[in-house]
C-alpha cells in the first residue's frame, strides 16, 4: 500500500474521480433531484433492479465544468435531511459518497446553523430506517464527511482520506512554533498525516470502514471505468444480501426485518467505536475548591493608578457613573489578541466583585475567564451533592490502546500529553460525569474540562459520555450537559470524529425515553462538540457572549475565510431562534432548576416518537 504521503497527493489530484463519475456510471434511469447545493448532488437511480436513492457530495475536477465547492452548506445539509425521510418513507436504500474538504465555514452558513444541521445529519443516519451504504471515494474531511458517512455498510478506496481535521491545519495547531521560526507549512503536512492517520488501515481497525476497495496502480484518475466498476460490484453485492424477490412484481424489494436488524446492528456498531475492558469504580464524592483569581485574569485587567490631578478626577467621575465603588477593572476588547479568539469584551470599566460573582465573566457582556469543571460544579449544583463517575476511565483502558498511547509527536508522545495535561488540572480527562441535585432535585452531568487539552473529545470521553446518557435513561432523570470543548481531539485522528457518530446515537436512547436532554453551550465551544451533542439539546441554553462555531476561529482564518465574531456568537444564537435562552453565569443555576423542577413537574409518556429538539417549557 502506498505511504500516506502519496494517498494525500492522489486524493488531492485535480483529475481524481469524483462523486457525479462514479453515480454516473454506477447507476440507470438516474432521475436528479433540484439539489439547492452544487456541492451536493441528489440523485434516485437503479443498480442491479435495486431503486436506490443516491447523494454524493462533489468537488470540482479538471475537465469537467461545475459549480461545486467541495463543502456542503447549510441548505444542502437541510436538504440531505428531506431526502433521508423520502428514502425512510419508501423503504429505499440510501447510497452515499463522501468527497469534501469538510463542511462550508462562512458566515453565511454559521448564520443558517450549521452545526445544527450536521449534527441532525448524523443523528438521521444512526436512525434512518432505511438500508445505508457509504464510499469514501476522495477526502474524508471532518465533520462534513461524517454528517454522510455512517452506514450499515461502509467502504473506501484505498488511496481516499479520513480525517478529523484537514493536515495542514492540523500543522499549524501543532507545529505554530515551528511555523513562526521560519518552518514551511508545506514541509510539516508529513508529519501531521502521520498524527491523523486517515488511512483506510487504520479506519478498518476501528470500525468505522467496513471494507477497502482498490484502485488502479497510479490512482482512480487514471482508469475511471475501472474504478466505477469495482464500486459497482461491491454494491450489487452489499444490496442483493438484503434484498427478497417480490413474487408479485418479480422486482427486488427489501423487508421491514430486514430494516429492522440493520437498524439494531448499526446502534451497535457505532456506539463500539472505542471499546473499553476493567472495572470501574462508582460514584466518587469531587472535592470542590473555588479558586480565587485576583491577579490573575486573563479576561479584565488592573486599572493602574493614575497620580496626574487631571486626569484622576476624570477617572473618578466615570467610575461613578458606572457605580464602581470597589476595585475597578477592565473589560478588554482582545479579539485573538491572546489566541483565544473571545467574542465578547470592550465594556471598559467594571467592578472587580461583580466580575467574580458573576463567575470571572463580565456582567455586561458574558466575556469570562475559561472555568475549572470545580468551578462549573459549583456554578450549578447543590452544595456537596456531586459525586463523579468513571473517574479512573482513561485510555489505558481502551482495547487497542497502544495504536494512540505510542504515538511520536515531536519530542514527546500522546501519553506523555494526557499525562501531563491531569497534572497541571484536577481532571484524568478532559469530561467528567456523574450524579447531582439542583435545588434538591437529581440530574446527571457531563461536563467537559477546558483545562484538559483544550476539552478536546476522543474514545474516553465518547464511552463516558456514552454512559451518562445510560444513566439518565435508566433512573429516568434529566441529562445536563456543559460543553467548553474545541472539538475532536486530533491524536486520536478518526477515533475522535467517531466519537461524534457515538454521542449522537448514544443520545437517541435518551430521546425515545421518558428522559430529557439539557445542553449548556459556555465559552467556547466549537468544532465536532458544536456540531454532534451539544446541538442536540431538548433545551438549548447558552452563557452570554460565549464563542460558539462549526469551526474555530484559528482554523478558519488559517483556511482564508474571515470571521465575523458576532456571528459566532451565543447571543446571535439566541437572536436567530437556535438556541432557547441566553443567560449570565450567575444565573445559570436558577435557569437550570426552573427547567428541572418543570421536568420533575410534568408528565411525561414512557416512549417518545420524536427524536429531535422537544422543548418542555
Amino acid at each position: 500500500m502506498k505511504s500516506l504521503k502519496e494517498r494525500h497527493y492522489l486524493t488531492r489530484h485535480p483529475e481524481r474521480i469524483r462523486s457525479s463519475d462514479v453515480i454516473e456510471g454506477v447507476f440507470e434511469d438516474i432521475s436528479y433531484y433540484p439539489s439547492p447545493d452544487p456541492s451536493l448532488i441528489v440523485a434516485k437511480g437503479y443498480v442491479d433492479g435495486i431503486e436506490c436513492i443516491v447523494l454524493g457530495q462533489e468537488k470540482r475536477r479538471d475537465g469537467k465544468e461545475s459549480r461545486a465547492t467541495g463543502m456542503i452548506t447549510t441548505e444542502g445539509h437541510e436538504y440531505v435531511l428531506e431526502i433521508l425521510n423520502e428514502a425512510e418513507k419508501h423503504n429505499s436504500p440510501v447510497v452515499s459518497f463522501i468527497d469534501t474538504y469538510g463542511g462550508d465555514a462562512s458566515m453565511q452558513s454559521e448564520l443558517g446553523g450549521q452545526s445544527f444541521r450536521i449534527s441532525d445529519c448524523i443523528r438521521r443516519y444512526c436512525e434512518i430506517e432505511a438500508p445505508t451504504v457509504s464510499y469514501i471515494i476522495g477526502e474524508g474531511g471532518s465533520g462534513g464527511a461524517l454528517a454522510m458517512q455512517i452506514a450499515d455498510q461502509s467502504y473506501m478506496l484505498e488511496n481516499s482520506m479520513y480525517s478529523v481535521i484537514a493536515p495542514e491545519s492540523c500543522a499549524r495547531i501543532i507545529f505554530g512554533k515551528r511555523i513562526n521560526a521560519g518552518e514551511k507549512l508545506e514541509d510539516l503536512v508529513d508529519e501531521a498525516l502521520d498524527i491523523l492517520r486517515p488511512g483506510v488501515e487504520h479506519l478498518q481497525e476501528i470500525g468505522v470502514v467496513d471494507d477497502s476497495l482498490t484502485e488502479p496502480n497510479e490512482g482512480a484518475h487514471t482508469n475511471y471505468d475501472e474504478t466505477i466498476g469495482t464500486i459497482k460490484s461491491s454494491l450489487v453485492e452489499t444490496l442483493n444480501k438484503w434484498v427478497n424477490i417480490d413474487k408479485k412484481s418479480d422486482g427486488k424489494r427489501i423487508t421491514n426485518g430486514t430494516v429492522k436488524k440493520l437498524v439494531k446492528d448499526r446502534k451497535n456498531k457505532v456506539l463500539n467505536y472505542g471499546k473499553f475492558d476493567g472495572l470501574l469504580t462508582g460514584f466518587v464524592k469531587r472535592k470542590l475548591k473555588r479558586i480565587k483569581r485576583i491577579g490573575k485574569s486573563k479576561s479584565v485587567e488592573e486599572v493602574p493608578e493614575i497620580n496626574d490631578p487631571l486626569i484622576a478626577p476624570l477617572r473618578k467621575e466615570e467610575l461613578d457613573k458606572k457605580n464602581i465603588v470597589g476595585r475597578p477593572v477592565v473589560c478588554k476588547d482582545d479579539w485573538g489578541t491572546d489566541g483565544r479568539y473571545r467574542v465578547a469584551g470592550g465594556c471598559g470599566y467594571i467592578d472587580w466583585d461583580d466580575y467574580e460573582e458573576n463567575f470571572y465573566a463580565c456582567p455586561h457582556c458574558g466575556k469570562g475567564d475559561y472555568l475549572t469543571v470545580e468551578e462549573q460544579i459549583t456554578k450549578i449544583c447543590d452544595e456537596d451533592s456531586f459525586h463523579e463517575i468513571d473517574e479512573n476511565l482513561t485510555l489505558e483502558r481502551l482495547i487497542g490502546k497502544e495504536t494512540y498511547i505510542d504515538l511520536p509527536i515531536g519530542e514527546v508522545n500522546y501519553s506523555g500529553l494526557l499525562k501531563k495535561s491531569a497534572e497541571v488540572g484536577t481532571s484524568n480527562e478532559s469530561l467528567v460525569t456523574g450524579r447531582a441535585e439542583i435545588e434538591g432535585r437529581e440530574v446527571v452531568l457531563a461536563i467537559s474540562d477546558i483545562k484538559f487539552m483544550g476539552g478536546s473529545f476522543g474514545a474516553v470521553y465518547g464511552e463516558k459520555f456514552k454512559r451518562a446518557v445510560d444513566l439518565a435513561v435508566k433512573e429516568k432523570i434529566p441529562l445536563i450537559s456543559v460543553c467548553s470543548s474545541g472539538g475532536a481531539r486530533m491524536y486520536e485522528g478518526p477515533m475522535s470524529l467517531a466519537q461524534m457518530a457515538k454521542m449522537n446515537m448514544a443520545l437517541l436512547d435518551l430521546k425515545k425515553s421518558s428522559a430529557k436532554f439539557i445542553s449548556v453551550i459556555t465559552e467556547p465551544t466549537t468544532g465536532g462538540a458544536s456540531a454532534s451533542y451539544a446541538t442536540q439539546g431538548d433545551i438549548m441554553i447558552g452563557e452570554r457572549g460565549s464563542l460558539m462555531a462549526f469551526a474555530g476561529p484559528k482554523v478558519v482564518i488559517g483556511s482564508g475565510i474571515s470571521v465575523d465574531k458576532e456571528v459566532v456568537c451565543t447571543n446571535k444564537l439566541h437572536e436567530t431562534d437556535k438556541i432557547d435562552d441566553l443567560v449570565d453565569r450567575r444565573k445559570l443555576k436558577a435557569l437550570l432548576s426552573y427547567y428541572v423542577e418543570s421536568f420533575y413537574n410534568d408528565v411525561h409518556p414512557e416512549k417518545r416518537v420524536h427524536t429531535g429538539r422537544i422543548t418542555f417549557k
